[in-house]
């Protein structure tokens, strides 16, 4: 099913991570999943192993006085969660790469076994569906430039969510209101 098929049919789960950085040892510090109705299934903070560096909580908020005053679950307790959530569903999210990735890293962090998550679920990213409906081609890389998620919301003029941006919870509903205004334009 590609992507437009697959939001349309409105059987699909949206997922995002807030994290501690962008290299090879940051982890989820945040997660949130939600069905294509906005149901929230899961939204919580996750107790990274490592600190958070302050340039990740100037970008979403989370700090480590908040893993000590909120106490939330290791990605040891979520994982399966999260895994049981997206077993055999389309999991919609924007740069689906990257949040997969810091589900590896952050297991990793731990020293927990291996998961393929690309075998538990169908990833669909939003960010490369949205890349080629804005059309900003790189004739370096053969590809369409990627665009920040609230460019996409801006293109179709989505100004409001329920809940904060660069908060996990925020960006699942921004990202499914940005897939749901793609599909829409497909079908004009």
């Amino acid at each position: 099913m590609n992507f437009n098929d697959v939001i349309r049919s409105g059987d699909f789960l949206v997922l995002d991570t807030e994290t501690t950085g962008l290299d090879r040892s940051a982890e989820i510090c945040q997660i949130a999943i939600i069905d294509s109705t906005g149901k929230v299934l899961l939204d919580t903070l996750v107790k990274p192993f490592n600190l958070i560096p302050e340039h990740a909580t100037r970008i979403h908020g989370i700090t480590n006085d908040m893993m000590i005053t909120q106490d939330p679950p290791l990605w040891t307790t979520l994982r399966a969660q999260v895994y049981e959530l997206l077993k055999g569903r389309h999991v919609v999210i924007y740069n689906a790469v990257y949040d997969r990735k810091m589900m590896h890293q952050s297991g990793d962090q731990w020293l927990m076994p291996k998961i393929d998550w690309k075998t538990i679920a169908t990833f669909h990213c939003a960010m490369l569906a949205f890349a080629k409906v804005f059309g900003d081609w790189d004739s370096f890389h053969g590809d369409y430039r990627w665009k920040t998620l609230s460019t996409a919301a801006s293109y179709y003029g989505l100004y409001h969510v329920s809940a904060p941006a660069h908060s996990a919870l925020g960006d699942c509903l921004m990202t499914l209101a940005v897939c749901k205004a793609m599909a829409a334009a497909v079908e004009k």
